[in-house]
């Protein structure tokens, strides 16, 4: 492939396109849905304030497709944050950075022939000494269209000096060789000077150049070549550098499970809950090996919030894993994030919400996703259960839920439907006169403490038993609801009270009460009152990842929303969070307690 270096190299100078000397001050970001500037200042290393002093306004609210300026002040690891321009494509951006598109995809395992657009960021690795088409080519191998592979070795040819040689016969002479080659006396003789004064010998090898005629084809050959080479589709581009995932070769799964088990002496509620976890795993663990699914599972101690995992780490026991669940702490998961993308493998994290390290490895699964991913997909499913609401919201004081409640009130501004506040403390009366009667009248109090649930219910109550059969009222509120229902069921009944949750077990639901009986049967004990339950948790996380990884080997990441199961308590619908990050989980279930004494529970995706 040297000549092929050589001749790219040459080609690359007609498409190279100028770079600015200075770094430019910021790049654009298009917001995507259920962004907020916390997500995006971590994606990119800068502040929530960084962000908004390049775009006033952002802190009250952003919105999907909204362009925000963001500072070019730190960069990726290794190389530079770029906002596709139009006109850009795989092959020019490969070109102009000096490195091969399989580089520019590796780098950004969440972009595809889809979704490389106009407004995408992107990450671009350093450059490299190789040439960018070369590489490119060479990483493909046969997975390079035969086309393209012939357009190479006809833009190889470029170098050659002459078509080919003869060996001079017995009495043979040059001008019975030009004839015979079709070339004239004076292409022959600048290519074979040393016989423009001296005769032929029997045996020599002398040199055929190309006539006239065939460098004029030649060239234009390679022109066509060369044209077609740097307008390669991207969606070409793509498939040619696809990563070839390997399978489980030896038919068994190795997992590793890494949470703090042993955290004091008096075995406390945080310990107990790790151990549920574990416990439900091994529930996942049974249902697999009924299926043929084998799996090994080492368990590690990680011990106290600060404790390193390095010498873990340099243990080399983790070597052989296909996923890492856990651990918890922040310090932990910064050491195996560092690890897992090292080793190419799968990094699950159930406990931390707070964790940074998914906007940056794209190795890493977070379950605990932050809030602002989640209201997106709850304001959409609302819309979808309520499509003519009137929605009032109740103004409590304490513990406000402020970013949902700002985020639905501009959710509902933009679709155009009426919403009012009063105080929690507003009379019956007066909070009867803003019911509409042709609506779906809906109450959501601003904080998810039980203060305010406690002083609005009476009042919803009275509301329920006395307004008119037509009028249509509902209350909706938020994941602690389900706590709360142990002291409040029958009120939240009879006010139809809906609330969302990523999580959701209740012992008047099928699955729930036959993994109940599952958990006593095996381990002698009722499970713990916790929400989430940890068992269940521990289940459905365990089953999911192992019966994925199972069924697709590690393309398994290509596959996360066909993977089939049947959660206890969860769901799981994974989506990048960028095109070099990891993937948040961003299933929202509602509950419905509803006043005929019912309880559903709703998976708008199904």
């Amino acid at each position: 492939m040297r000549n092929l270096r050589t001749i790219i190299s040459t080609v690359l100078l007609s498409v190279l396109f100028s770079i600015p000397a200075g770094a430019q001050e910021y790049f654009m970001h298009t917001v995507t849905q259920g962004q907020g500037l916390y997500s995006i200042s971590r994606m990119y290393g800068v502040t929530e304030d960084d962000i908004i002093k390049l775009n006033p306004g952002s802190e009250k609210v952003i919105r999907t497709g909204q362009e925000l300026r963001i500072p070019n002040r730190k960069q990726p690891a290794s190389g530079k944050f770029h906002t596709v321009q139009k006109g850009e494509t795989l092959y020019r951006l490969a070109v102009q950075n000096r490195i091969s598109v399989k580089e520019l995809c590796d780098a950004n395992p969440g972009l595809s022939a889809e979704n490389f657009k106009i407004g995408q960021v992107i990450t671009i690795p350093a450059p490299s000494d190789e040439d960018p088409l070369a590489s490119t080519i060479e990483n493909a191998g046969e997975s390079a269209p035969q086309e393209i592979r012939t357009d190479i070795r006809t833009i190889q040819s470029d170098t050659a000096t002459f078509k080919t040689t003869h060996v001079v016969k017995r009495r043979e002479t040059i001008f019975r060789i030009c004839r015979n080659y079709g070339i004239t006396q004076e292409e022959f003789l600048k290519a074979n000077p040393e016989y423009k004064y001296n005769k032929l010998k029997q045996g020599v090898v002398v040199k055929i150049p190309f006539s006239q005629k065939e460098t004029a084809q030649r060239k234009q050959r390679i022109n066509e070549a060369q044209n077609r080479m740097q307008s390669i589709p991207d969606s070409t581009l793509f498939f040619m550098n696809e990563t070839q995932t390997e399978e489980v070769t030896d038919g068994v799964i190795t997992a590793a499970l890494i949470l703090p088990f042993s955290l004091d002496d008096s075995a406390s509620t945080m310990q107990k809950q790790m151990i549920e976890f574990y416990q439900g795993m091994l529930l996942a663990l049974d249902k697999l090996k009924d299926e043929d699914i084998s799996v090994n599972l080492k368990v590690f101690d990680s011990q106290a919030d600060g404790t390193s995992l390095q010498p873990l780490i340099e243990s080399g026991k983790l070597d052989d894993a296909d996923i890492i669940f856990g651990p918890r702490w922040t310090n932990q998961i910064t050491e195996m994030a560092r690890w897992s993308t090292a080793h190419q493998v799968p990094l699950v994290l159930p406990m931390n919400a707070g964790a940074d390290d998914v906007f940056n490895n794209p190795y890493v699964f977070q379950l605990n996703t932050p809030q602002s991913y989640f209201n997106q997909e709850i304001y959409n499913h609302f819309l979808e259960q309520f499509p003519n609401p009137n929605v009032i919201i109740m103004d409590a004081d304490e513990f406000r839920r402020n970013e949902f409640i700002d985020g639905l009130k501009t959710v509902m501004a933009d679709h155009g439907i009426p919403y009012s506040t009063l105080d929690i403390d507003t009379a019956y009366q007066e909070l009867m006169d803003t019911l509409a009667p042709d609506k779906q009248n809906i109450m959501i109090i601003n904080s998810s403490s039980s203060g305010p649930l406690n002083t609005l219910l009476p009042v919803l109550q009275l509301i329920t038993r006395t307004k008119a059969p037509e009028i249509e009222t509902h209350l909706f509120g938020y994941p602690e609801y389900q706590i709360y229902a142990q002291d409040h069921l029958d009120e939240l009944y009879e006010v139809d009270t809906w609330f969302y949750s990523w999580f959701y077990t209740n012992n008047m639901l099928k699955e729930s009460v036959d993994f109940n009986a599952l958990f006593r049967r095996s381990f002698s004990r009722q499970m713990l009152v916790s929400y989430p339950s940890f068992a269940s948790y521990g289940y459905d996380t365990g089953y999911y990842f192992l019966k994925g990884i199972a069924t697709y080997g590690k393309d398994f990441e290509n596959h996360l929303n066909e993977i089939k199961t049947d959660p206890v308590q969860m769901g799981f619908k994974f989506e990048r969070v960028n095109n070099w990050g990891g993937f948040i989980n961003r299933k929202v279930f509602f509950v419905h307690f509803s006043n005929e004494y019912k309880v559903e529970k709703i998976d708008f995706d199904k």
